[in-house]
């Protein structure tokens, strides 16, 4: 699974799809493993903090509080459910429905990306961790 970590999918989305899903399920064996504390904290070091947005974890509560995000700390503990993306995509919410099954299980999300600031697309799918309260998401941008 490192190789996902090192590679970059570009703007194929077919690879970005595949390498997210990789992820979600990679992550949730890793929780069981381990535990929550320690998987999270082993995604948020390299290889798993990659240039350009890459593969990362984020969170969200069942409310909209932000609890958890890799690619972006400043965001924890902050009410995100008003957050959109480009197009207007409420994220957290989106999150909240692909982790209950009343959305799409992967959704996609559109943001300026870090490096060239140009818009990039982003696939995400998300599940609830047995709280019921705490929502996990993997999730990629393409690179530019």
């Amino acid at each position: 699974l490192s190789d996902i970590a090192a590679r970059s999918a570009g703007a194929d989305m077919e690879a970005l799809a595949t390498d997210v899903a990789a992820l979600a399920d990679h992550i949730r064996t890793h929780i069981e493993t381990v535990g929550l504390d320690r998987a999270l904290s082993d995604f948020s070091a390299p290889p798993w903090t990659r240039e350009a947005n890459g593969l990362h974890l984020w969170g969200v509560t069942m409310s909209g509080m932000s609890w958890f995000d890799a690619g972006h700390p400043g965001l924890v503990g902050l009410d995100v459910s008003g957050m959109t993306d480009l197009t207007g995509v409420f994220w957290s919410d989106s999150a909240v429905r692909s982790a209950t099954g009343d959305g799409a299980v992967m959704f996609g999300l559109l943001y300026p990306h870090p490096r060239s600031e140009r818009a990039a697309r982003g696939l995400h799918t998300c599940f609830l961790l047995d709280d019921g309260q705490l929502v996990l998401c993997a999730g990629a941008f393409e690179d530019h």
